[in-house]
Parts: structure tokens; C-alpha cells; sequence
């Protein structure tokens, strides 16, 4: 059974090392890996880890966590959302995303919002069977791909 908990310092290692992982086998799907840039990605998720992880919940099944998901500074934004990759298909992400939307309505906003990568049809479906829905799409910058890409914005109403 998996429980959807707040994460702890000890769950850091496995926040860095599933977001790395659970990037990695998406974003290569649909883009080319350029030298360095695994290594950059795993840095940033390793700092992300160290800094925000009171700002992350964790899908954890017998005490091994399989997935997370990230509202900074607790606003109506979810920020990332990573399920290890030999589990993804099981309901984890679903379970996350629920898990933060709710937090985000407890929180009193009425909206959630959500972005990707224009191409990550995985993700854009995931997030519409949630009830999110493409607002814009457009080029925006990214940081771990350094460099311009077709992103969607996404946005569901909570009730």
C-alpha cells in the first residue's frame, strides 16, 4: 500500500536520485542528452533535495519512497511531480497529484496550476484525467535543458 506522507530529511538521497531517474528516462524520450547535462540535472535535484524537502510529499511503500511531488513556498503552483521509473503506470503520480491538490485547496486557492514540457504526452495526460487543462503554450526557457522549449501551462479549478 502506498501513503502519501510530508517528507523528512532522511528522504533527501531519494528525492535527489528519483527526480534524476524519473527525468533522465522521460526527457532523453524526446530530446537529445547533451554532454553534461546529466550530471547538472543530478546536481540540481540534489540541492533542490537539500534545501526544499519540507516542501515536498513522498509516495512511500514498504519504507522505500517511489515517487514525489513539490508545491514551493506552498502556493497554488506544483512544481515537480516524479515517479521512479520502474513503477510509473501504478498510480503513484495520480496519488501525488491528488495529494497536492488538496493541499493547495486547503491552502484556500480555488485553482492549481502545472506545467511541462510540450512534449511529455505521459505527463499532459496524467494531468487531464486529474482535471487540468492546456491554458497557453508557448517557448519558455529551461534551465536543466538550457535552452528554449515548447512548454504547456496547465490549470485546474479545485471544489
Amino acid at each position: 500500500m502506498v501513503v502519501i506522507r510530508r517528507a523528512t530529511e532522511a528522504d533527501i538521497a531519494a528525492i535527489a536520485a528519483i527526480g534524476s531517474r524519473a527525468w533522465a528516462s522521460n526527457v532523453f524520450s524526446f530530446e537529445p542528452e547533451l554532454p553534461g547535462m546529466r550530471a547538472h540535472v543530478e546536481q540540481a535535484f540534489r540541492e533542490f533535495a537539500e534545501a526544499s524537502y519540507r516542501d515536498v510529499l513522498v509516495a512511500v511503500a514498504d519504507e522505500t519512497v517511489l515517487g514525489w511531488g513539490a508545491r514551493e513556498e506552498d502556493n497554488d503552483y506544483i512544481s515537480d511531480l516524479w515517479v521512479e521509473p520502474v513503477v510509473q503506470g501504478q498510480g503513484i503520480g495520480s496519488s501525488l497529484l491528488r495529494a497536492l491538490m488538496s493541499a493547495i485547496a486547503e491552502a484556500g486557492y480555488t485553482k492549481a496550476r502545472i506545467g511541462t514540457h510540450a512534449r511529455n504526452v505521459g505527463a499532459i495526460r496524467l494531468y487531464q484525467r486529474e482535471g487540468f487543462d492546456i491554458v497557453e503554450q508557448g517557448p519558455e526557457w529551461s534551465t536543466s535543458l538550457e535552452r528554449e522549449i515548447d512548454k504547456v501551462k496547465m490549470l485546474a479549478e479545485l471544489g
